[in-house]
C-alpha cells in the first residue's frame, strides 16, 4: 500500500480494529437468553455471558434490554405466549389443562419454573391469566379468597412438581429413575418393609411421572 492510501473498512477489520456492531433484535436476545438459562441454569444467566454468546459487547445489549430484571420479564413473556387459557365451562377442567400445559413448557424450559419459584414476574400475561381464572371461579360461586387460594395452591404444586421432576425424570431417562427405585426396593427386607416391597413398590418408582402430577393436581382442584 502506498503511504498516501487509506485503509478501507474491511482492511481495518482484518487488522483487528473494531468494526460495525452486529445488528440484533430483541427476539434474538431473548431466545439466546432462554437457551443460555436452560443450558446452564438461571443462576448462570448474566448480561456479560449473554453478550458473549451473541458475539457482541455487553453495552450493545442495553440498546435493546433495560436491565436483567427486564430480561427476565421478557423471558417469561416469551414462554407464556405459548400458553392459552382453555375455553372450558368448568374452571377446574380449564385450570387443569392450563397447568398441564404450563408444566410441559416448564419442563422444556427449566428456567421458567426456577424463575417463578425465585423471582418476580410482572408481565401483562400473568395478570390476564389471574383475572380470567378468578372470574371463572367466582362466577361458579367460589368466594374470592377461595378462588385466589385454590389457584395458587395448584400453581405452587405445579412449580414444585416440575422442580422435583426435572432432575429425576428429565435430565435422565424416566425409566432410569424407575429402575433406580426398583433396584433399591429389591434389596429391602420384606419383613422390615412389607409395604415398600409389596404393592407400593410398584407405585413409588412412578412419582416423577405425568400420572403422579395429574393425580395430585386433580386432588387439589377437586378436594
Amino acid at each position: 500500500m502506498k503511504p498516501d492510501q487509506k485503509a478501507r473498512p474491511a482492511e481495518q477489520s482484518k487488522a483487528g480494529r473494531v468494526g460495525r456492531p452486529r445488528r440484533l433484535s430483541t427476539h434474538q436476545i431473548v431466545m439466546a437468553a432462554i437457551e443460555l438459562a436452560d443450558g446452564q441454569g438461571l443462576g448462570e444467566l448474566s448480561m456479560p455471558k449473554l453478550a458473549k454468546s451473541l458475539g457482541v459487547g455487553t453495552m450493545t445489549l442495553y440498546g435493546y434490554i433495560d436491565n436483567k430484571e427486564d430480561l427476565l420479564d421478557r423471558i417469561a413473556d416469551q414462554i407464556f405466549q405459548g400458553l392459552d387459557v382453555p375455553d372450558h365451562d368448568d374452571w377446574r377442567e380449564g385450570l387443569f389443562r392450563f397447568l398441564s400445559d404450563f408444566r410441559a413448557a416448564a419442563v422444556a424450559h427449566p428456567a421458567l419454573a426456577r424463575l417463578l419459584a425465585t423471582g418476580r414476574i410482572t408481565i401483562p400475561a400473568v395478570f390476564d391469566i389471574l383475572e380470567t381464572f378468578f372470574q371463572k371461579m367466582t362466577d361458579d360461586g367460589a368466594p374470592v379468597e377461595d378462588a385466589v387460594r385454590t389457584f395458587y395452591a395448584a400453581l405452587t404444586y405445579t412449580i414444585g412438581f416440575v422442580l422435583w421432576e426435572i432432575p429425576r425424570a428429565r435430565t435422565q431417562p424416566e425409566t432410569a429413575y424407575a429402575d433406580q427405585w426398583a433396584g433399591l426396593i429389591s434389596q429391602l427386607d420384606p419383613h422390615s418393609f412389607p409395604i415398600l416391597t409389596g404393592i407400593a413398590g410398584g407405585v413409588v418408582p412412578t412419582v416423577a411421572s405425568t400420572d403422579q402430577f395429574s393425580w395430585g393436581l386433580n386432588r387439589i382442584l377437586n378436594g
